[in-house]
């Protein structure tokens, strides 16, 4: 398909952006370091130097917010995907092999673990083969709680390949309507949860905002100097982690989540080689965006060591909550990595590579000849 190409404006649409990859490596350690430490950062601390401590550890642990900057992230990604290669079916095949196996394969794990050890994350949820075969399909998400997202992300994939079509046409300013009507929908109920108890689509208007930036993003970073660009993306990481401390669930802090992700990451995509961003190009960070999806989807399962480890450093006697703390965000990571990286390895790597030659791409020569710039992509 070539719709819309006509009327759309000059830019780049470019290709591999290693600094997004890590960006969602930083986002899913954040989500692991929150599981893992929030029994210890809500119990009364061991003195102030203790309280500074846990308050710190909450601050770098919005795990919520973490979500909402995944579906920025998404949105964004998968509208440069697009705008390079604008195909329905090969967009759903693609996705599809991308999400799917890495999540069957993860339940497969906990059904393992639970048949041999009896551990089970959620007591109540049901390990018939029913109800395993639809959280490995992503219709449930009650076996493993994490993959709530996931669910909403797959759910939302009609939603973003018609915000890539919108922004091809020339119009992405109507990207910002639809994210609002979105947004206003979070506030009720009914639509929150329509897919059930165990899904939460109050932040699915972070998709529109990411496909946005794609379209716009790069004009107003290019408006900014040095200094406003460095300014900005030290109020942006201010504010996402000051919203650690508030419940943002269906309220305007998930809307300043929302804002202060989709800053943090328009300025890490067009501000190239800003030195304020070199962290995320360290080799480890790389790693662990490498292996996010995977890594996030496993982490759950250590939670139970990581546990024993920290209460076994507790027993010790004396020690601050905050270091508890630390060990067993530590040990998760240390336990999930190896099966994390196995996973994408083994399962998502192959299915990626599986889901992309289902569906041959097609020249985009309309493109080229709109946008030679393109070409560099």
């Amino acid at each position: 398909m070539n719709m819309g190409q006509g009327n759309r404006p000059e830019r780049s649409s470019g290709g591999f952006l290693p600094r997004i990859e890590s960006l969602r490596g930083v986002a899913a350690l954040t989500v692991a370091v929150l599981h893992a430490t929030s029994p210890f950062v809500l119990q009364p601390a061991h003195g102030l130097l203790d309280q500074v401590g846990l308050y710190a550890i909450k601050a770098l642990t919005n795990g919520y917010g973490a979500v909402v900057a995944f579906f920025v992230m998404s949105g964004f990604v998968l509208a440069r995907s697009l705008d390079r290669n604008f195909d329905a079916w090969g967009f759903a095949v693609a996705r599809a092999f991308r999400l799917v196996p890495a999540a069957a394969a993860t339940i497969g794990v906990f059904v393992i673990v639970y048949v041999l050890f009896g551990y089970a994350l959620n007591g109540r949820a049901s390990y018939g083969p029913v109800n395993v075969i639809l959280n490995m399909l992503m219709l449930r998400a009650d076996l493993n709680g994490v993959m709530w997202s996931m669910k909403a992300e797959l759910t939302a994939t009609p939603l973003i390949f018609l915000c890539a079509w919108i922004g091809r046409t020339g119009k992405p300013r109507w990207l910002l309507p639809i994210a609002a009507g979105l947004f206003a929908l979070s506030f009720v109920g009914q639509y929150s949860h329509s897919l059930g108890d165990d899904t939460n689509l109050a932040p699915l208007f972070a998709f529109p905002i990411g496909v946005w930036l794609h379209f716009e993003g790069r004009k107003l970073v290019e408006k900014l100097s040095s200094f406003g660009a460095t300014l900005m993306a030290g109020a942006a990481i201010v504010v996402f982690c000051g919203c650690s401390f508030f419940n943002t669930v269906a309220s305007l802090g998930l809307l300043v989540e929302c804002l202060s992700a989709a800053t943090l990451i328009a300025l890490i995509a067009y501000c190239e080689g800003k030195k304020e961003f070199a962290p995320l190009d360290h080799p480890l960070v790389g790693f662990y965006g490498k292996i996010s999806y995977s890594f996030y989807l496993l982490h759950p399962l250590s939670l139970w060591s990581a546990a024993r480890v920290a209460d076994h450093v507790q027993g010790l006697g004396g020690v601050p909550l905050t270091i508890a703390a630390l060990v067993a965000a530590l040990s998760s990571v240390v336990a999930t990595t190896p099966f994390a990286y196995l996973s994408w390895r083994f399962v998502e790597t192959p299915f990626v590579r599986l889901g992309k030659s289902r569906v041959p791409r097609k020249p985009q020569v309309n493109a080229v000849i709109s946008n030679p710039r393109q070409q560099e992509a």
